[in-house]
């Protein structure tokens, strides 16, 4: 028995069955300041002379996925971290968050469901992330370093759970670096690993 079906069987049953999904928020790190983009799809750093958007789409009904673009219009090199964090909205619902080092992904459990978290940038996926109590994700415990912008490493998190992960992108003077992440949601790892295979092949093509 793999790891998700044992957390399937020891999580404690749902109390309520509502039909919600993995929230995402992006954010940037950049100079030992970090910003979430929350209710909005762009946002201006004006003293780094950055900007970053996010265009989300879904593809299937049982995936979310987002691509990210980081505009640096400055006369200098910038070393950025792209943030992303999931969690679910519903803060009375029973949820985990976890993550797994031998997939090298971030899993969600609740409602039922698992979602899958992964992004990539340049074919190069995460590398840096960490689960948490919800509460704490929108503060400075996030950060082992926040002048390092190096995530406080957790892997797992119980109810209320959210993940985090970065990116590590180096972007010369008025370059653009994008990115992509995306959510996968359904009853079985297999499952989910192969739609994740699938939608890989489709961006690719584009």
């Amino acid at each position: 028995m793999n790891l998700i079906e044992q957390l399937q069987k020891t999580k404690p049953k749902p109390r309520q069955l509502q039909q919600e999904t993995l929230q995402f928020i992006p954010g940037l790190w950049v100079n030992g300041k970090y910003v979430w983009l929350q209710d909005c799809n762009e946002k201006v750093i004006n003293e780094e002379e950055i900007i970053i958007k996010v265009k989300q789409e879904q593809p299937h009904s049982k995936i979310c996925f987002s691509s990210v673009y980081i505009h640096n219009h400055s006369k200098e090199t910038k070393e950025v971290k792209f943030l992303a964090m999931h969690y679910y909205s519903n803060v009375i619902q029973d949820n985990l968050a976890f993550i797994s080092p031998i997939d090298n992904r971030i899993f969600h459990l609740a409602n039922k469901n698992i979602y899958l978290v992964n992004g990539d940038y340049n074919g190069e996926g995460t590398k840096e992330y960490t689960a948490m109590p919800q509460w704490n994700v929108f503060t400075d415990r996030i950060w082992s370093s926040l002048q390092k912008g190096r995530l406080n490493y957790h892997p797992m998190a119980k109810s209320p759970a959210a993940s985090v992960f970065t990116i590590k992108m180096t972007l010369g003077s008025h370059d653009i670096g994008k990115m992509n992440t995306w959510t996968i949601t359904g009853s079985d790892k297999n499952e989910l690993l192969s739609m994740e295979q699938a939608l890989l092949k489709q961006t690719e093509r584009k």
